[in-house]
């Protein structure tokens, strides 16, 4: 049984998810019950202590939100990420288990280090089919042998897919209900992944396409945090509304969602400060837009 501070801490985990990523609340409450009932003790014992798949278009909070539930909880440094779009050709089993006795494989060295561990598989979808039929041993029974023989457990850890499965249907229903947009994205999924790997991966997450005003509410986010960690550093700045939507119209994208804004943001901001820091030696003051340059500026 779990102590009262450890019930405490893990009753935080949806709130925070909640506070750091925008547009998904309808799937954060699930992704959390996954983590909480892991660290509770009350999953199974076959297999990792809580799975599940999270679908969706691009630059929605997928792969973010693993990465948050994990730092939370443990330590970012707990996950294991890979990215299966580079184990898509016929010797990709070898790569991740390893060739022979001397090599553990990308599994085996990442299985180096503390439990639980968070394993994050990104773009499922894109894995050769023979990394599908190791991923069914990973999720039951919860064990995968190495190619020297040694067996790494998942048995304490936390396995997470992300695929871009059902993003076409997702944006195109962008007048449907959720449950309606959820219901195609889940049809897309099933028709695309084996029955037996999915019968294994008991909460499918749907991430709905990010809504204008959910564009504006992460822009703000990611704008706040980059000018807090700027000031940590030494540059004391605020930004004017005008900057904020110029940023939003630069970052976003259709097709890749909020994946560019933090990209766009970061170098805007710190190129308006390099910039009056050149003319004057100032890195402090307002960020303004300047419409004639199409650019921000700092005003001292």
């Amino acid at each position: 049984m779990a102590d009262a501070a450890r019930i405490a801490h893990l009753r935080g985990l949806d709130a925070y998810l909640r506070a750091h990523l925008r547009g998904q609340d309808h799937v954060l409450a699930r992704a959390a019950a996954v983590f909480t009932r892991g660290e509770l003790g009350l999953a199974r014992t076959d297999g990792p202590r809580g799975a599940f798949l999270a679908v969706g278009p691009t630059g929605t909070g997928k792969t973010e939100l693993v990465l948050l539930a994990a730092r939370y909880l443990f330590d970012e440094d707990r996950v294991r990420r890979f990215d299966l779009s580079e184990f898509q050709r016929a010797d990709a089993v070898e790569r991740l288990l390893g060739g022979d006795a001397s090599d553990p494989g990308a599994i085996g060295r990442a299985a180096i280090g503390g439990s639980p561990r968070v394993w994050l598989f990104d773009e499922l979808e894109k894995a050769h089919p023979k990394v599908l039929d190791l991923f069914i041993q990973m999720l039951e029974p919860g064990r995968v042998t190495l190619a020297g023989g040694e067996t790494v457990s998942l048995r304490s850890d936390y396995v997470a897919f992300t695929s871009n499965l059902g993003a076409t249907e997702s944006m195109r229903m962008a007048s449907s209900s959720p449950a309606s947009v959820e219901q195609a994205v889940l049809r897309r999924v099933a028709e695309s992944l084996r029955p037996e790997l999915l019968a294994r991966i008991p909460d499918k997450l749907v991430f709905a396409r990010l809504a204008p005003e959910v564009q504006r509410e992460i822009a703000e986010l990611h704008l706040a945090n980059e000018v807090a960690r700027l000031k940590s550093v030494g540059f004391d700045l605020e930004v004017s509304r005008e900057a904020l939507e110029f940023l939003i119209r630069e970052g976003f994208h259709p097709q890749l969602g909020a994946r560019p804004l933090r990209q766009t943001i970061e170098r805007h901001v710190q190129d308006a400060v390099v910039g009056e820091l050149m003319r004057s030696g100032n890195g402090a003051g307002r960020i303004a837009f300047d419409a004639k340059l199409n650019a921000l500026k700092l005003e001292a």
